[in-house]
């Protein structure tokens, strides 16, 4: 869990309004995470608000800013501690007096559901920063408190604004797909292979979104095997070379071992059998998917081109595929139509 960086671009007065903002949120928390003996349903009759909201205002304010945060992790961060141990430890039940309280609603929220947000916040204009003056409070209630956290769920990653046939010459693409699972514990039966048929399905979702003949997709290859350097890298030049009649891949998706594990090594395998580059497929990549998830930094997912064979390293997760594929999706059938020599 983390606060985020101020925004590079804005003014050294608006800078030091929000490292002040930041600090006094910083102290209310520390307060709240000391005060266990200050119960929900007290702040509630007494404010108008509780941890809760807090922690709703605070996933409130990930969503509009792009970071992908989810309500348990928000609380976490308000709490110091996941809510549920919070409850069994320190939770004590309410009092007839306490619930009475509660049950006046205009002490509480009213509930309105919150619009989902769209866009981060535009960052200050240039120009002299002022402190706006004090105002009267619009409010005196919280206004997520009980909230269902689904509404704050943030929004799934979307892709690059490109058309699905971009750049695609009338003629189509023929796609020889080869899918590789790169994986210690299934290639060891020790667990089901999710990701590689995750990348299978979502293909062939793309390719049925255009005229018959189009995007024509072909699944040729498909294999699991576990997190050895030499492993992975003999079925990539296995998969990219002809060999008795066989035609090779033209495009060949990794999944797997693309982290900072120990075991994590199919980036260097993928890159000792490249012979170009193709950094802008992950630079894009990356991001884009920053946006949405700001672990996403931690990939060191290559792309390149082997003979006629296009060769892209996505994650291990099937979630993490699923984000990565609609990335590229819109530009790889033309990237193929170029590597394999089909324009």
């Amino acid at each position: 869990f983390f606060f985020a960086p101020l925004n590079p671009t804005m003014t050294s007065g608006a800078a030091v309004q929000t490292q002040m903002e930041a600090f006094a949120f910083r102290k209310l928390v520390e307060h709240l995470q000391m005060r266990t003996d200050v119960q929900n349903i007290d702040l509630m009759n007494l404010a108008g608000f509780c941890r809760n909201c807090l922690a709703k205002w605070y996933v409130h304010g990930a969503r509009l800013q792009g970071v992908n945060m989810t309500y348990d992790e928000s609380c976490h961060v308000v709490y110091g501690m996941p809510l549920k141990k919070w409850k069994s430890e320190y939770q004590t039940p309410a009092t007839p007096e306490q619930l009475a309280l509660f049950a006046d609603t205009t002490r509480h929220a009213q509930h309105p559901e919150l619009p989902p947000p769209t866009a981060p916040l535009a960052p200050a204009a240039p120009g002299p920063a002022q402190c706006p003056p004090p105002t009267a409070p619009k409010r005196m209630l919280s206004d997520v408190c009980c909230q269902d956290e689904a509404v704050l769920q943030p929004t799934p990653p979307q892709p690059m604004a490109l058309a699905p046939s971009h750049a695609l010459s009338d003629k189509g693409v023929d796609v020889q797909l080869g899918v590789l699972t790169v994986s210690d514990r299934a290639s060891q039966g020790e667990y089901a292979d999710l990701s590689g048929p995750q990348i299978q399905t979502q293909l062939k979702d793309f390719a049925s979104q255009f005229p018959l003949g189009t995007w024509r997709l072909a699944v040729s290859r498909t294999g699991v095997v576990p997190d050895e350097q030499q492993c992975i890298e003999s079925v990539l030049k296995e998969w990219s070379e002809p060999a008795d009649g066989v035609s090779p891949c033209n495009l060949i998706l990794t999944t797997g071992g693309t982290g900072f594990a120990l075991r994590d090594v199919t980036p260097e395998a993928t890159q000792a059998v490249l012979h170009k580059a193709a950094a802008g497929l992950m630079t894009a990549v990356l991001l884009e998917s920053m946006k949405v998830e700001p672990l996403a930094m931690l990939s060191r997912a290559v792309a390149g081109i082997r003979h006629r064979t296009l060769i892209i390293n996505l994650p291990g997760r099937p979630n993490a595929v699923r984000q990565n594929l609609q990335i590229l999706l819109p530009v790889l059938g033309y990237a193929v139509q170029q590597v394999d020599g089909q324009l």
